[in-house]
């Protein structure tokens, strides 16, 4: 499925059946841009385009694009056809990125969306874009929200933890810790995450270290009934399952439960983690200019928001931050959280992960 956004005017966004459709007059900017975003304003004009691939559950998916679209062309002047396709797993994408770049073929996305380990991946086979940011980019003068030395910018901040059916536990019966998911009460009511996601990251020695994280997936996986993708926590709130961890995210929960699920999330106290959401550039993408443009723009305040009122989640280092405050809520009782960012990855080499994760995945997967 393709949607894609057009933005039409400084209040009002058409869509169409696909990326070809006709151009409208430029919308007026906001504001003057400084010469060097200027210049790549022209070149994404030249371009002609923007497409973008990731899953339908980030970012708000389809839901979101056509007004992300039609403040991207408010803020630069700009009617450019946006496309979103809605992809596979971010894992997966990242996988076909890397095949096209070492092939030197054009990349899927304009724009790349993942964790700290997928852009970490794409990074270190030198497959992304260094961006000197500050030089041109209103929205993203904060070093704060430079990462990898340019290669990528988090736009938003996720906290691991455990989600739970409200509905079907008492609050006395709510886990609070991922040694308590191992009592005989939770067996054949869990469902552990497709990718075993922070794992990886509680592995490091002045964490859990890797033999007790590998101990306790071996007993983890006994009280597993099935797997989710972070997405599919519908599932969940249906009483399929009862309780669902690692939760990649809590912004998805946060969301479901202000529309009514019975759904709530809980910090694991023994695994306090909190991961940035990245958006990089491929060297091999087809609309470079017009990428960067749109990465800038979904740091503004306004982007931030609406992304916000999608996801229940923006980025905590962009003032005015909704889930600044989420976080501190989410934070009682627990001394810290540790960054599974970017940085973090890189400094530890994102590849010695790789047989870890497929270990812990064959057995929550019991393949």
């Amino acid at each position: 499925m393709c949607l894609a956004v057009i933005a039409c005017a400084p209040t009002a966004a058409g869509r169409a059946p696909g990326p070809a459709a006709v151009p409208v007059a430029e919308p007026a900017p906001r504001a003057a841009l400084a010469p060097a975003a200027q210049a790549l304003v022209e070149a994404g004009r030249k371009e002609g385009g923007l497409s973008l691939v990731w899953g339908e559950g980030s970012v708000g998916g389809s839901d979101s694009q056509q007004g992300l679209a039609a403040g991207f062309a408010r803020y630069y002047g700009l009617s450019l056809p946006v496309s979103f396709t809605p992809g596979p797993s971010m894992s997966n994408i990242v996988q076909r990125l890397l095949q096209e770049y070492q092939a030197g073929r054009p990349a899927t996305t304009d724009v790349v969306l993942g964790y700290g380990n997928h852009i970490a991946a794409l990074a270190q086979a030198g497959a992304l874009e260094r961006v000197d940011w500050q030089d041109w980019a209103p929205a993203i003068q904060d070093s704060a929200l430079i990462a990898g030395g340019g290669v990528a910018v988090p736009i938003q901040s996720s906290v691991i933890g455990i989600t739970y059916n409200s509905a079907r536990l008492r609050p006395d019966e709510v886990p609070h810790s991922l040694q308590d998911l191992l009592k005989p009460q939770y067996k054949g009511r869990i469902a552990g995450q497709n990718a075993a996601a922070g794992f990886d990251q509680l592995s490091m020695p002045d964490l859990w270290g890797e033999q007790r994280v590998r101990d306790y997936m071996a007993q983890f996986a006994d009280q597993v009934a099935g797997v989710l993708r972070c997405n599919e926590k519908q599932r969940l709130a249906s009483g399929e399952f009862d309780v669902f961890a690692l939760d990649c995210s809590h912004g998805d929960t946060l969301k479901l439960k202000q529309a009514g699920a019975p759904l709530d999330f809980m910090v694991a106290s023994d695994a306090p983690l909190l991961k940035p959401i990245y958006m990089a550039v491929p060297k091999n993408a087809v609309h470079p200019a017009a990428a960067k443009l749109w990465i800038n723009y979904l740091l503004t305040r306004e982007a931030q928001d609406t992304i916000y009122a999608a996801t229940r989640m923006d980025n905590l280092h962009v003032p005015g931050s909704h889930t600044a405050a989420d976080v501190e809520r989410l934070q009682a009782g627990v001394t810290r959280f540790y960054e599974g960012d970017l940085e973090f990855f890189l400094q530890n080499d994102e590849a010695r992960f790789e047989p870890l994760r497929a270990d812990l995945i064959r057995l929550l997967k019991k393949s």
